[in-house]
């Protein structure tokens, strides 16, 4: 067996591929030139949603942060974690997402292996109030027990997703086998429909190897699915009535003002037709009525 690659081919170099990339998307160039075969054709999202993702550069990054766009006064984040044990195999991730309007968009991300879960609750707060006071979700399990009752107490950060005050998983939330079925669902969902933009290449990357195993879905080979597992997480979260009650003087106000605009694009300005015909009112005056026709008087 021999490779032929895409710059063996004469006319083929880097402009070429810079146009093509442009045209298309990285992923699409890789499966079509590239000699990548993406995932096993088993993916949670489609084949033909994930060749038009389109990956995006870094407005900003630095120590294992990635953000894509800068916090917009007045919009609502929701920041979703994923917590891991820091000994260089998964990774701990956060993603943070704009809910403020439709579709919603991821805006940042959090990549590290290495990174203590002693440690990880200081950036989250950092990166969370810089968006906004950003409502963290955390998933519990494991080492997420120590990362959201840092945050939550340790640190007082106070804008972290509560499902019970007196349970000791109330904080955060509990990735069980119903809620990952239902964040998987509503995240194929909210891509394919096009409700939740997707922008970050490590996202991406992770996205394209999330395939079925069993009655479940998970990173396939050895590859990783912890910023999916955001997604996953967040996806589960917008079914919840928190994340109505969260959005929904937001989703109202919109629905208001798309509704007024719309009255008034439809409505016919008002005017005065003269069809020649004198112009007729009555009043009363005394106990008497009169008919006003043009300028005369008629008892």
């Amino acid at each position: 067996p021999y490779t032929i690659n895409w710059f063996d081919v004469p006319g083929r170099d880097e402009k070429w591929k810079a146009q093509t990339i442009a045209n298309t998307s990285e992923l699409q160039f890789e499966q079509e030139f590239g000699n990548s075969f993406l995932g096993t054709g088993n993916t949670l999202i489609s084949a033909n949603c994930l060749l038009g993702l389109q990956g995006q550069d870094a407005l900003w990054s630095k120590e294992h942060v990635h953000l894509y766009q800068q916090p917009i006064k007045e919009h609502i984040y929701v920041m979703t974690v994923d917590v891991a044990r820091g000994r260089g195999q998964d990774y701990s991730t956060f993603s943070v997402i704009d809910v403020s309007e439709k579709p919603f968009k991821q805006v940042g991300i959090y990549r590290d292996n290495m990174i203590s879960p002693l440690l990880f609750p200081d950036i989250i707060e950092r990166y969370a109030k810089l968006y906004n006071e950003a409502l963290v979700v955390v998933e519990n399990n494991d080492q997420g027990q120590i990362v959201v009752n840092s945050l939550y107490y340790d640190l007082e950060y106070a804008n972290v997703f509560t499902t019970s005050s007196v349970k000791s998983t109330g904080i955060g939330v509990t990735m069980t086998r119903k809620v990952k079925q239902i964040g998987c669902s509503t995240l194929k969902e909210l891509m394919e429909e096009n409700k939740l933009q997707v922008i970050d290449k490590f996202t991406i990357n992770e996205l394209v190897t999330f395939v079925g195993k069993g009655q479940s879905y998970e990173a396939d080979g050895g590859n990783h699915d912890d910023l999916v597992m955001n997604l996953v997480m967040f996806s589960w979260f917008v079914t919840t009535p928190y994340f109505q009650s969260l959005t929904d003087l937001e989703l109202k106000k919109m629905l208001y003002d798309e509704r007024e605009q719309m009255a008034e694009d439809d409505m016919v300005p008002f005017g005065i037709i003269d069809d020649g015909s004198p112009t007729t009112h009555s009043y009363s005056e005394g106990g008497d009525i009169w008919t006003v026709v043009g300028d005369v008087d008629i008892y």
